[in-house]
C-alpha cells in the first residue's frame, strides 16, 4: 500500500544529507521541500503581523510537538493541567477534536463531570482526557480563539491548555511547551513527507521550554545540539514514561502489575509508536506470543476485534493487552476470553519534578492577574 511505503521512509534513517534510493523516494523529499517551503511563509505572514494573533483574556498553555505524532502528549496534557489544577487555578483543556466531527463546529466534550460528546464526535485523545480529567472542563474545535471563549464564558476559565497547539499560530500563547522524543526529537530531519517534522528544526526557536520526553537516562544533551542552536536559553527538562497501572476492560478496580509476570500475552495497538507499547509490555515480565499493529487513531471494527482473538487464541494467549487510547477505539463487544487488559501510562519528571513545577507555576502565575476577564 502507497500509505505504508510512505510511511517507512517518513520513519526511516537518521538527520542526514539527503539520499535518494528510488524516484520514490525523490517525489517525496520534492513533495517535502514545497511543504517546508509553505510552512515557513505561513510562519513569517504571522511574524510579520500580515496574519493576525488573536488573544484571549485568560492565560494560554500551549502544549506540543515539532514531529508527527509520538511524543506523549496527551499524558503530558493531565500532567500539566492536573497540576495547574493544584494550584487552585480555574483551568479548561481545548482540543482540535482530531477524527472528530465536533472540530469543524466546536462544542464541550465534558464539563469536568459529565462527558457530552462520545468518540465520533469528540475525537479519541479528547474522549480519553475528558475520561482522566475530574473538575476540569473540555472542548474541542478547530477555531481555538473561539472555542477557548466559550470556555471563559461558561466556566470561568482563567488558564486555558492547548492539546497540540504549538502549530496553531492564530492564538497567542504565554506559555509554548515544545515535546521532542529524546531518541529522534527530528526524526530523520525531513519534513512531512519524506520525514516526520511538521515544521523546520529551527522553528523550535518558538519554543518557550523543550520537554525531551522518554528519556532513557543518557546524561550528554550535546548529541542534541540543535536544540542549543535553534533555541539558546531555553529550558531544558527531561521525563519518562512508564506503565503506572493496569485494569480489565469493563472493571473500574486498578490491578498490579505484577499479574503479567509469567503470562502468555498478545498484544495490539494503534498508536503513533506502536514499537514503543510493546517494549514497554516486554519489561513487565510477561512472554509476549503476538502483536498487531494498526495506524494511529485506528478505530476497530468488529472484523478487527474477532481476528485480534482468533490470533491470541490460536496461539493459547492467557490475556489480551492495549493502550487506553486504543481501548476508548473499541465501538464493538468484546470478547471474554481471552481477557482483555488495559495498560495505563503515566510520566515522571524524576530529579527535575520540582524544578518543571516552579517553572511552570512561576511562568503561569505571572501577571495572571492582569488576564483575568472583567
Amino acid at each position: 500500500m502507497i500509505r505504508d511505503a510512505i510511511q517507512k521512509v517518513m520513519t526511516q534513517g537518521d538527520v542526514a544529507p539527503p539520499t535518494f534510493t528510488s524516484p520514490f523516494e525523490w517525489g517525496l523529499y520534492a513533495c517535502s521541500q514545497v511543504y517546508r517551503l509553505a510552512v515557513g511563509l505561513r510562519i513569517s505572514l504571522y511574524e510579520k503581523g500580515i496574519l493576525e494573533h488573536k488573544s484571549l483574556p485568560c492565560k494560554v498553555v500551549s502544549i506540543g510537538n515539532i514531529t508527527v505524532g509520538g511524543t506523549g502528549k496527551t499524558p503530558m496534557v493531565h500532567y500539566v493541567t492536573s497540576l495547574l489544577n493544584g494550584l487552585g487555578l480555574k483551568v479548561g483543556v481545548i482540543s482540535r477534536g482530531y477524527g472528530g466531527y465536533a472540530q469543524r463546529s466546536g462544542g464541550i466534550v465534558s464539563d469536568g463531570k459529565t462527558i457530552f460528546m462520545d468518540l465520533r464526535a469528540s475525537g479519541d485523545e479528547p474522549q480519553l482526557l475528558a475520561s482522566k480529567l475530574k473538575g476540569i472542563p473540555l472542548l474541542v474545535g478547530k477555531d481555538r480563539h473561539q472555542v477557548g471563549r466559550w470556555a471563559i464564558r461558561k466556566f470561568g476559565v482563567s488558564v486555558l491548555v492547548l492539546d497540540d497547539g504549538f502549530q496553531h499560530l492564530p492564538l497567542k500563547r504565554d506559555l509554548d511547551l515544545l515535546l521532542l522524543d529524546s531518541l529522534r526529537p527530528f526524526g530523520n530531519g525531513y519534513c512531512i513527507p519524506r520525514g516526520t517534522l511538521r515544521e523546520p528544526i529551527e522553528q523550535i526557536k518558538r519554543s518557550s521550554a523543550l520537554i525531551l520526553t522518554r528519556w532513557q537516562g543518557d546524561d550528554d544533551l550535546a548529541r542534541l545540539n540543535p536544540l542549543m542552536e535553534h533555541a539558546p536559553g531555553r529550558p531544558i527538562f527531561r521525563c519518562v514514561h512508564f506503565p503506572d497501572g493496569l485494569f480489565t476492560a469493563g472493571q473500574k478496580e486498578p490491578l498490579n502489575l505484577e499479574v503479567l509476570k509469567g503470562q502468555k500475552l498478545f498484544l495490539f495497538s494503534g498508536i503513533a509508536r506502536n514499537d514503543s507499547f510493546r517494549e514497554t509490555v516486554s519489561g513487565l515480565g510477561g512472554d509476549i506470543a503476538g502483536f498487531f499493529s494498526f495506524p494511529d487513531h485506528h478505530r476497530y471494527s468488529y472484523k478487527d476485534i474477532r481476528r485480534i482473538w482468533k490470533r491470541a487464541r490460536a496461539l493459547k494467549a492467557d490475556k489480551v493487552i492495549t493502550t487506553e487510547k486504543d481501548y476508548i477505539n473499541i465501538q464493538t463487544p468484546i470478547p471474554l476470553v481471552p481477557q482483555l487488559m488495559v495498560l495505563t501510562i503515566s510520566i515522571s519528571f524524576e530529579d527535575e519534578t520540582e524544578a518543571f513545577e516552579n517553572y511552570l507555576q512561576t511562568q503561569v502565575m505571572a501577571s495572571l492577574t492582569d488576564r483575568l476577564p472583567a
